[in-house]
This record gives C-alpha cells, structure tokens and sequence, in this order.
C-alpha cells in the first residue's frame, strides 16, 4: 500500500483556506497586480523590426510569468517549498531577459541557448559586469545597491534544500516551530513582491519606454483603435501603471528621471503629443473598419456573440450597420466564409 501524506482533499481544504485568507486581508489584489505587471513586461518590450516578433527576446519574461503563476498555486496548494524553488527561477529566468537584451538577440550564445543548445549562464562576475554595462542600471545600482539585493535573495536554500527548514520533510519541525499555512503564504507574498519589484526596475532601466505614460482614451483619440496603436514599448494606456506597483516612490522617481532624459522617450513622447486628434466620425470609421475585419477572420454570429473583448465602444447602430455588411458580403457564419473564398478561387 503506498503512503500518500498530500490528498487531494487536503490540498483543496489548503487553497480555499488560503483564499479566505487573502480576501479577508485583501491581499489577492497585489498578486494580481504582479502577475500583470511581469506579463505586460513580456508583452511591450521594445521591438525595431517586423523579425523581432519572431526572436524570442520575450522568451524569458514569458516563461517567467508562468513561473510566478505556478508559484502562486503551488503555495496555495500547500506546497511551499516547491512555490519557493519557482519563485527562485522566475527571479533567475527574469535576471536573463536584462542579460540576454544587453548582449544581443542575434548572438550566437543567446540563439543557441533559446534553442536549448547552450547552458544557461551562471551569475557570475562576468554576469553581473555584463547587467551593470548598462548605464541606467549601474547609475541606480549606485544609488540603492540593486545588485547586492539581487545576490543576498535567499531562496536558493530552497533550491539546494540546506537542511530541514529549507525541505519538504520539514513541514512538520516549521509547525512545531509555530509557523503556520498563514506564514508561509506571507513569507511567500513578500518574496513575491520582491521579485516582481527587482523586476520592474531592471526593465524600466533597461527599457525607458516602458516608462511613458499616456492614458486609453488619450491614445484612442489619436489612432481610434486599439489594434491601431503602434508597438513602442508602452503598452496601451491605463495597465501600464502595474509596472510600477512595488516601487518604492524614492526609486521611481530617479527611474523617471532617467527616462525622461532618453532621446527615443523624448522623441515618442513629441511625435504622439503632435498628432492630430481624431473626429469622432473618423474614430467611428475606424472602429467599423477594424470590425470588419474581425468578422472576416469568425463570421458575423460568432464576432456578436463575443463583442466584449474587441471593442467597448461598438453600439447597437454600429452592430446593425456590420449585419447588413456581413449579409451582403455572405459572412454570417466561418461556413459561409470558407464557400465565399472557395467560390471566388473558381
């Protein structure tokens, strides 16, 4: 008979007490916080070029956030080591996204490593040199000794398991001891907070367009949509301010400091500021335009069907103007859309 010491039901039991927990002291919201922050990283790093799509120099803040959201389950499960090892690695994978920007997407090593031909690298004092190569890093790491923070986390104990307190098997000595499931999630929250701090200031330095901020319904008066919103590197409007969630004020303030004397900030921030804002006929245009399209790729029962997440703003009017569309052009449904294109093939 094998021993089983987690059952599912006492992992189900762990996590719904733990969600209690976090909505009695309102705490999920700052896990929600940091997951979106970590993600929108991922998302609005800086491209130059159509190929930088396909680079992978996303790859590492991506498979961070999904360290950090297993992370979160685990430790809410019950399993608090492991949720301590993903912790670790989401802070390491995220350390790599600064290091592999820094020496180039179209190295050899960093090519070959995303290919899972080359070894991940070790932080070592050619590591750290290569972070600190970066100005806006070193200047704030003279600053509030970035660095040394990142060095001193100490969660590897966790990695390399350093005795009973750092195991599994020591659930029971860390009960006997007085900390509890409640403890361990805040040692865990705090950690978590950590990590998604260190991050966010690493990539805002590294990145300065990160930085800019310009409200939703700003840029929409200027390009009407948001799939008409030109990727520079900050995002579309009001999410943005995740990335700055754990900051303290001192450190953002010289974070902004340093943005706002970039030449590439500096520039976006004048060439968005000059355009013209558009009419809200031009806007209507616009939305219709792009919702077209929309069905083109569904069909004008599925598109209606889902309209919350393509655009706030479509009305009953619109709605009815993109039905008599779709019935002329034969896009009710991805049937009649797939006979439409197979027909004008001959």
């Amino acid at each position: 008979m094998r021993v089983i010491k987690k059952t599912i039901e006492q992992t189900t039991e762990h996590y719904n007490l733990i969600s209690e927990y976090e909505t009695k002291f309102e705490l999920q919201n700052d896990v929600e916080k940091g997951l979106s922050s970590i993600f929108l990283i991922s998302q609005n790093i800086p491209l130059k070029s159509v190929s930088d799509f396909f680079s992978g120099e996303n790859f590492s803040m991506i498979e961070c956030f999904e360290e950090l959201e297993a992370s979160y389950h685990l430790i809410k499960y019950g399993f608090y080591k492991q949720s301590m090892i993903s912790l670790r690695t989401s802070l390491e994978i995220g350390l790599l996204s600064i290091y592999w920007s820094i020496l180039g997407k179209e190295s050899v090593e960093f090519k070959q490593w995303l290919s899972s031909k080359f070894d991940t690298p070790y932080k070592s004092k050619e590591f750290w040199e290569k972070i600190k190569s970066n100005e806006n890093i070193k200047l704030f790491d003279e600053e509030f000794s970035l660095i040394e923070e990142i060095k001193e986390f100490g969660l590897s104990d966790f990695v390399h398991t350093k005795g009973i307190w750092y195991s599994n098997f020591g659930e029971f000595q860390r009960k006997l001891k007085g900390q509890d499931k409640f403890e361990n999630y805040q040692e865990w929250l705090t950690n978590f907070k950590d990590i998604v701090r260190i991050l966010e200031v690493l990539h805002l330095l590294r990145f300065p367009t990160l930085n800019i901020r310009f409200s939703t319904d700003y840029l929409l008066s200027k390009f009407g949509t948001f799939d008409s919103i030109p990727q520079f590197g900050s995002g579309f409007g009001n999410e943005m301010d995740n990335l700055s969630t754990f900051i303290p004020k001192n450190q953002l303030t010289l974070i902004h400091d340093i943005a706002n004397s970039d030449e590439e900030v500096i520039e976006i921030k004048k060439w968005i500021n000059e355009l013209p804002e558009l009419t809200k006929e031009e806007i209507r245009n616009k939305i219709i335009d792009n919702q077209k399209r929309n069905i083109q790729s569904c069909g004008f029962e599925s598109w209606s069907s889902n309209l919350e997440i393509y655009d706030s703003r479509i009305n009953s009017n619109m709605i009815q103007n993109l039905r008599k569309w779709a019935i002329s052009k034969n896009f009710m449904t991805i049937e009649n859309i797939i006979k439409t294109h197979k027909k004008s093939r001959g």
